[in-house]
């Protein structure tokens, strides 16, 4: 099996700029490495053969730097953005990388989680899903009532009718995706990620997603940077299992 990894890691990371303002956000220090190798880190012992990284501001800086990140042997990619094209465009833009792998694995720069990928492919392979979300009982108050998961199994978006025994969630930036979901779409104008997986579903594709205990935590904020600190320096032995 064929697996791809990407990391999404093109945005301005505004937020952090007030402790970081020299860094672009997928490079800040955590915990003794930048924050992007711990993604690399997952997608390594998933066994990714490749790992894209689509990349916009501070370009020059995350060149120099990402290669001496990833593991030996791995096929690094650098999708470069002129301009900014969201999780959605950056993702198809990319496609002629990930074409002919079985799965694209794609994990936001900016989470530090206990995760384990294996766990939730597993899960996909399982389902027969075009589309695998990984989510979580526990997040930001903003994200929350965005996105469940049905009793099929199928998922949930906001703006859809609800039915009985939709379980809510929060979407961690973690997704599992058949490569081939993106042919024939046209990059001008792509919608967020999200957005792209809820037409597919409409459309009739098998969206679907898995809950994890496993602790994780958003880097983009002050606040959760922080939180991501405190969680490195607690002794081991968290809970690591899939809820399934």
């Amino acid at each position: 099996m064929r697996i791809c990894g990407f990391v999404l890691a093109a945005g301005l990371g505004t937020r952090l700029r007030p402790l970081f303002p020299d860094h672009p956000k997928p490079l800040v220090p955590l915990g003794g490495r930048p924050a992007i190798s711990r993604a690399f880190s997952l997608l390594d012992n998933l066994g990714a053969s490749r790992v894209i990284v689509n990349i916009h501001y501070r370009r020059e800086m995350m060149r120099e730097a990402l290669p001496r990140l990833v593991a030996p042997g791995t096929d690094l990619v650098l999708s470069e953005e002129e301009t900014l094209l969201g999780t959605g465009g950056g993702i198809l833009n990319a496609r002629d990388y990930f074409r002919g792998f079985d799965w694209l694995v794609i994990v936001n720069a900016d989470i530090l989680t206990d995760l384990r990928l294996g766990l939730h492919l597993e899960r996909a392979m399982k389902d027969r899903s075009d589309v695998h979300l990984v989510l979580s009982p526990r997040g930001p108050e903003t994200e929350k009532g965005r996105i469940g998961r049905r009793p099929s199994g199928d998922l949930w978006f906001r703006g859809e009718e609800r039915e009985p025994g939709i379980r809510p969630g929060v979407f961690l930036g973690v997704h599992f995706v058949r490569p081939t979901v993106f042919d024939g779409l046209v990059l001008e104008g792509t919608p967020a990620i999200v957005d792209l997986y809820r037409t597919m579903r409409r459309e009739g594709r098998r969206v679907r997603g898995s809950f994890t205990r496993a602790f994780w935590v958003d880097l983009g904020t002050e606040d959760g940077f922080r939180r991501a600190i405190e969680h490195l320096a607690t002794p081991p032995g968290r809970d690591l299992r899939a809820e399934g």
